[in-house]
């Protein structure tokens, strides 16, 4: 089974020239240093508004034999914890396969994940990660889940069992949260509550993430998904966190009432 692309045309060009142009001018030139990697936080709105931010992740990661990600499930449909079972996701530059093996071990060490097509079928937070990956001109392959829960015990086991799962295999891995950050406020009031977020991200603290963002009202759509890769990071030897970039749809041209936060974040050994 292949997962055609949805949001081609929309969140990004769909001729594969157009979208090889618009990734190559959302790069950072000249080429970044890239860094040994265990994970990072990529937003996943349309490229105008999102693009810069995550071409500066994609940038500075050294590259991976795969590469999992973990989004929102924004469509509320399908399974709370859901596991793509297709055999590859397709975008306009091609098919990037899944990695069937370290999918069903992280299958084996998790409970709460079934395999769930249908809650993938409409999903934009990881589709939109694959082109700037396919642009790194590397053959890989990934792992797609999606979180729809909020459900601490879930996210934290989810995140326990890619530590182990990736552990157990010889590829290199790096585990990718898609999340864009505070909702619909005002430019000050969006980048307070972003500031909120990202220190509890750097300070590598799934549960306090999670605290902060309940108690603060931050509506931070990725904020499960970024906790269960800080759970599984922390299992692996992260110790280090640095922002990226930092971005809203203000600066790209947007309406400063209603402003969505953009961060990129790589976290390292």
């Amino acid at each position: 089974m292949i997962r055609k692309p949805v949001v081609a045309g929309i969140f990004y060009e769909s001729s594969p020239k157009a979208l090889r142009a618009q990734v190559e001018k959302l790069w950072p030139h000249p080429q970044p240093q890239t860094h040994p990697c265990l994970a990072a936080v990529v937003p996943h709105a349309g490229y105008i508004y999102s693009g810069r931010v995550a071409a500066g992740v994609y940038a500075r990661l050294e590259p991976a034999d795969t590469y999992i990600l973990i989004g929102p499930n924004h469509t509320g449909r399908g399974e709370r914890l859901a596991l793509t079972a297709e055999d590859a996701w397709e975008t306009p530059l091609g098919r990037v396969p899944m990695d069937k093996k370290l999918s069903q071990e992280i299958l084996k060490h998790c409970e709460f994940i079934r395999e769930d097509n249908l809650a993938h079928r409409e999903e934009h937070s990881l589709e939109v990660q694959l082109p700037f990956l396919q642009m790194k001109g590397r053959p890989f392959s990934i792992v797609g889940l999606l979180i729809g829960t909020w459900d601490m015990k879930i996210i934290k086991g989810l995140g326990m069992a890619i530590a182990e799962a990736v552990g157990k295999t010889k590829q290199k891995v790096v585990i990718l949260a898609s999340s864009d950050m505070n909702h619909f406020e005002n430019l000050e009031q969006t980048r307070r509550l972003d500031h909120l977020a990202l220190q509890k991200v750097l300070a590598l603290d799934p549960d306090g993430l999670m605290e902060i963002v309940s108690r603060e009202n931050i509506s931070m759509c990725g904020a499960a998904p970024a906790a269960a890769m800080l759970t599984a990071a922390r299992e692996m030897g992260a110790r280090n966190a640095a922002i990226v970039d930092y971005a809203t749809s203000a600066e790209a041209g947007g309406d400063e009432e209603r402003v969505v936060g953009y961060a990129g974040v790589i976290i390292t050994p």
